[in-house]
């Protein structure tokens, strides 16, 4: 049960798929504590170095503890005669089907899964006793007279070898199709495969019943096991670990406003030149690497050690923020005994998720002043006088500039990070940190995150930051020479001569500054709100009683009948909630990106008008279900599986093939098999030495305490707990540990069994008993075959190569980044026109838009997640052919990414405008403002067009057409001032709208500059489609009938 009081589980339980590094613990010392100097000269012990460096924790130890229970207690009370004789030789399956039964899961997570495990192995009994059934009775009609009952059968090995092809096609369609089902169809083809083969000498239905009887106990008591370790043993609530990611987001984000804030003051003597220096000794030292860019570009200049740590940081950030809402609907739907119900979980994220955009927006400064330093000229290393003078003062009036910000945001990301504080220690997701005594000195200090006046006391401090503009404003312009009257700000709407600026162009640079100095207080004020939002939540919660005693939760039923749909629908995966990540690496397959997606009119058909066109529809889609990539895959499976399992049906091989135990080469075939070539073969490099360790410790185990069964268990147990580390830590080679796992049971529960039943009993099935030092290269040398197979049919007749896989997904991320620029186009106009309405109403144009943009945003994070996964596989292929542009690939992801930060964060900021607002002043200003900002368009479907049309190119790699429009960056700021030159004056600057707009503004152009990148990318792997021809005719004056099409796509590329 799950209680609020539970010990928070430590960073192993939420772990994102970042190599095993673990985001919560990190993010919760991002930044804070700096070890003495006396401490740092200490060296640790050597225990405690390896502790580090296998980034082990108490919570790992234990969760590795609790998976190897189930194992070792099923070889353990199978040396019981009484079970021993109700199992028989199939005893050693109890042990692998605990191991599938993966109780390390979360509660409710678990019991969906192993709600689905039995489902699985209820139908495949049944199934399979069908098929069974088929195949005695044609062995009893073909069987010739005198023959052997149990002996070879041509009719009814056939039968069984075309129920194994139909079982095997439809499950790994299915399992390719939803991926909650991967799990339960690897059981699945477990049993049929072991039906299957020794249905071969079933003589009679008699035999079968008996046979598929002790199997299903075998199975179904391997999943007791496991699901009693997972209820009992160190249980582990979903509630937990939400509770825990909840904090370790917190956590993230207040060490990123740290590294933010360490950021800007390291550009305070930020020199570009010591910048080159440093790039060209990297490119020196990486010039031989691989991977090193062959560009001349410097990509990282702005890029102190403090912007690296800072940009570090996100990737943890972005995986937590897509994490959490699939964990959030498993806990849900848990029974559990806590204080805060489902309801409250779902407001508590709402209002924490609401704090990444700007805070994340903030760290967006690294590539804005990047995008300053390129257009500067900073990276030239041998200016002219005139350039050089030029650049030293564009850079000493960064650093001015970055010492004005530097104390107002460390002091504000510091109050925000108290803020985050308070909440977590209010909700009780962490424990309060030990009162210091009271003195004298501190009477006066503010409340401290936890206390009852801690509320009012961030208040007035956000408060105080906000007015404090006024004073920034006021050393801003003295530092470029702007005299300001002390009434300035109180003064009427007109504005004093002696502020205007004649120079046009000093003008424009002085604006730039100032915006970007917006940009950033904007996001920051804004990042406070959201925290004080936070805080109220937190207090409002305490002071209802909520956390005041715990109480039983029982979900509702539109939760319930929520979850039967997730059970067996399709619905959103992130990789963490597979457990068989290595298994499926198609973003877009774990991702429902809407209708529109996949879905084109049928030229050859129009809609069905009656009843008989509506059945003709649905006959049609059997055509459509039969030519899909889940049936393909489905198809690939049972070509592989019957390269091995035809050994079983041929009259000269059948015995061999028993004899042999060729029985779990035919296993492992479904169960390694992935659709991607380059995941595949990591992942038969890496199964193959995991095999051969099991191999060798199997040795080991079993000799080294001279065959003692006692001895023997507790080695085995050992082994186990020791290979979960790799389950536990690296989710995406969950299925490696795994069959290193089931390789030591193979052998040692086997030979165990053989000594339990007696040699005779085990070889009733047609299989030799063996010594283990025999035994062990043969379940070595079967395994690996196996795995061979499932190898050669991934890349044959042909390879799905992860390029391919990642063409299509950032086919589908441009398509998702199309759906997000309209979304956001309508929400900012709406806001505008304050026709927006109420974003808490759910009849509210506002509720459906935030809805929708929460939808495709947290899609395209997990796809660009994705994304990074298949490009790094990429790097596995076997390459036929040219070299794969790794490069252009890589600068589709990052721009992408840039443009949904943008994209979102111009979404954001057009809150401010929204007529529900608490910033919102109706004052002349704000009313001329929004006119002038509707009439400019502050954005445009043009955009949208043209990402839905990159996309389209992408996904099917087709050629782009001629003469290809890109949307040109409106220029707001000249076009509003040639309207009303008095609009943008410094005078307004504490108006929430100039903020807004500064914000806008910046992120505008950010999104167009990358568009252009992502178009040129685009257009350089699909090309332009060229209808270029050129006349020549003397009678005419130019070459005007030339129409090279790629050329004028190039020039407007490059205009843009």
């Amino acid at each position: 049960m799950a209680t609020q009081d539970e010990k928070p589980l430590d960073e192993s339980v939420n772990r994102q798929q970042n190599g095993g590094n673990n985001s919560t613990t990190k993010a919760t010392t991002a930044g804070s504590q700096t070890p003495s100097p006396s401490k740092e000269a200490k060296k640790p012990s050597i225990f405690k170095r390896i502790w580090t460096k296998l980034d082990l924790d108490m919570m790992t130890v234990m969760l590795m503890f609790k998976a190897s229970l189930p194992p070792t207690i099923a070889i353990a009370f199978y040396q019981a005669q009484d079970v021993a004789a109700v199992y028989q030789t199939l005893g050693y399956l109890i042990a692998i089907t605990s191991v599938l039964g993966m109780c390390i899961m979360p509660r409710g997570m678990f019991m969906q899964t192993m709600l689905l495990n039995c489902l699985s192995v209820g139908v495949a009994a049944s199934m399979n006793l069908l098929a069974l059934y088929c195949a005695t009775q044609a062995r009893a009609h073909t069987t010739a007279p005198g023959a052997p009952p149990t002996g070879y059968n041509s009719s009814a090995s056939a039968v069984l070898a075309v129920w194994l092809i139909f079982q095997t096609y439809l499950v790994n369609s299915l399992r390719s199709a939803l991926p909650q089902f991967q799990f339960p169809v690897i059981i699945y083809m477990i049993f049929t495969c072991v039906s299957m083969t020794y249905g071969t000498q079933f003589p009679t239905m008699t035999y079968a019943i008996s046979f598929m009887e002790r199997l299903l106990e075998a199975f179904l008591t391997g999943f007791a096991l496991a699901t009693g370790v997972s209820l009992f043993v160190i249980p582990i609530s979903c509630r937990t670990v939400v509770f825990k990611q909840m904090a370790g987001y917190l956590n993230l984000m207040g060490g990123l406003l740290k590294a933010q804030a360490a950021y800007l003051e390291s550009l305070e003597t930020w020199d570009p030149e010591q910048a080159v220096q440093q790039e060209h000794a990297e490119r020196e030292k990486n010039k031989h690497h691989k991977d090193s860019t062959a560009s001349g570009e410097f990509k990282l200049m702005m890029a102190t050690p403090q912007g690296k740590a800072l940009k570090a940081l996100l990737p943890k950030i972005y995986a937590l923020h897509t994490k959490i809402p699939t964990d959030i609907n498993f806990a849900k739907r848990e029974i559990a005994i806590g204080k805060l119900s489902a309801k409250d979980i779902t407001e508590l994220w709402k209002k924490m998720r609401v704090t990444l955009i700007p805070v994340v927006g903030l760290s967006s400064v690294i590539d804005i002043l990047q995008r300053r330093a390129e257009s500067a000229g900073w990276s030239d290393e041998h200016p002219d006088d005139v350039n050089l003078k030029a650049r030293r003062r564009q850079i000493e009036n960064l650093h001015q500039l970055m010492k004005t910000l530097h104390k107002p945001v460390q002091t504000m990301s510091s109050n925000i990070n108290l803020a985050f504080q308070h909440a977590l220690i209010t909700l009780e997701l962490t424990k309060a940190p030990k009162k210091k005594k009271p003195d004298e000195e501190n009477k006066g200090d503010d409340p401290v995150p936890g206390s009852p006046g801690f509320a009012e006391a961030y208040r007035q401090r956000l408060d105080n930051f906000f007015e404090s503009k006024k004073h920034s404003l006021r050393e801003w312009c003295a530092q470029h020479e702007i005299d300001l009257p002390a009434d300035f700000f109180e003064s009427t709407f007109i504005r004093p001569e002696q502020v205007s600026v004649a120079n046009e162009h000093a003008r424009e640079k002085d604006q730039r500054q100032l915006f970007f100095a917006l940009y950033i207080d904007h996001l920051l004020h804004r990042a406070g709100q959201a925290a004080l939002e936070l805080v109220l939540f937190a207090d409002k919660k305490k002071q209802d009683g909520a956390l005041s005693e715990t109480r039983l939760i029982v979900p509702g039923v539109k939760t319930l009948k929520k979850w039967a749909y997730a059970a067996f629908g399709r619905q959103d995966y992130h990789d963490e909630d597979n457990y068989t990540a290595d298994l499926d690496s198609a973003g877009t397959r774990a991702l429902d990106l809407g209708e529109s997606y996949g879905k084109r009119r049928d030229p050859e058909h129009e809609e069905p008008r009656n009843a008989w066109e509506r059945c003709g529809e649905v006959i049609r889609l059997i055509p459509r279900a039969l030519r899909s990539d889940h049936s393909a895959f489905g198809f690939r499976v049972v070509a592989a599986t019957m390269t091995v399992a035809i050994i079983c049906y041929l009259r000269d091989s059948q015995t061999w093939f028993l004899r042999n135990r060729i029985l779990w080469a035919m296993i492992m075939v479904p169960i390694s098999m992935t659709r991607t070539a380059g995941q595949s073969t990591q992942s038969f490099i890496l199964r193959i030495l995991g095999t051969l360790l099991a191999m060798i410790a199997s040795y080991v185990i079993f000799y080294i305490v001279d065959k003692k069964t006692p001895g023997v268990i507790v080695f085995l147990w050992l082994w186990i707990f020791l290979a979960f580390y790799i389950p536990i830590k690296f989710k995406n080679l969950i299925i490696i540990g795994v069959i290193s796992i089931v390789t030591a049971i193979l052998i040692i529960g086997y030979e165990l069994q053989v000594e339990v039943v007696g040699i005779q009993v085990s070889e009733s099935n047609g299989q030799p008993a063996y010594e283990t030092y025999l035994l062990a290269p043969y379940r070595l040398a079967t395994v690996c075959g196996g795995l061979a197979v499932a190898y050669i049919w991934t890349i044959f007749p042909y390879p799905v190569s992860e390029s391919t896989e990642l063409r299509k997904d950032i086919g589908a991320s441009l398509y998702l980044l199309a759906n997000l620029t309209s979304i956001v186009h309508e929400t900012v106009k709406s806001r505008i026109l304050k026709i927006d309405g109420d974003e808490t109403s759910k009849g509210s144009r506002a509720y459906h838009l935030e809805k929708a943009r929460q939808q495709v945003f947290n899609k395209l994070l997990s796809l660009l997640t994705t994304l990074q996964a298949n490009s790094a596989f990429s790097k596995f292929q076997l390459r036929v052919g040219g070299r794969f542009p790794h490069e252009k690939y890589q600068g589709l992801i990052e721009s992408i990414q840039r443009v949904l930060q943008y994209t979102s964060l111009i979404a954001y900021a057009s809150r401010t405008f929204s007529a529900n607002s608490a910033e919102n002043a109706d004052s002349e200003w704000s009313s001329d403002f929004r006119k002038l900002l509707g009439s400019v368009n502050a954005t445009s479907h043009q955009l949208t067009s043209l990402l839905s049309l990159l996309s389209a190119s992408m996904l099917h790699a087709r050629p782009l057409p001629p003469y290809l429009e890109i949307p040109q960056h409106a220029k707001y700021v000249r076009k509003m001032e040639a309207i009303d030159k008095d609009i943008l004056s410094v005078r307004h600057i504490v108006e929430p709208e100039y903020s807004a707009f500064a914000v806008i503004q910046i992120c505008a152009q950010c999104i167009n500059d990358d568009t252009v990148k992502i178009t040129r990318h685009v257009k350089k792997l699909v090309g332009v489609i060229d209808f270029s021809f050129h006349i020549p005719d003397r009678h005419t004056d130019s070459d005007d009938s030339s129409m090279d099409s790629s050329s004028v796509d190039e020039k407007k590329v490059n205009e843009a």
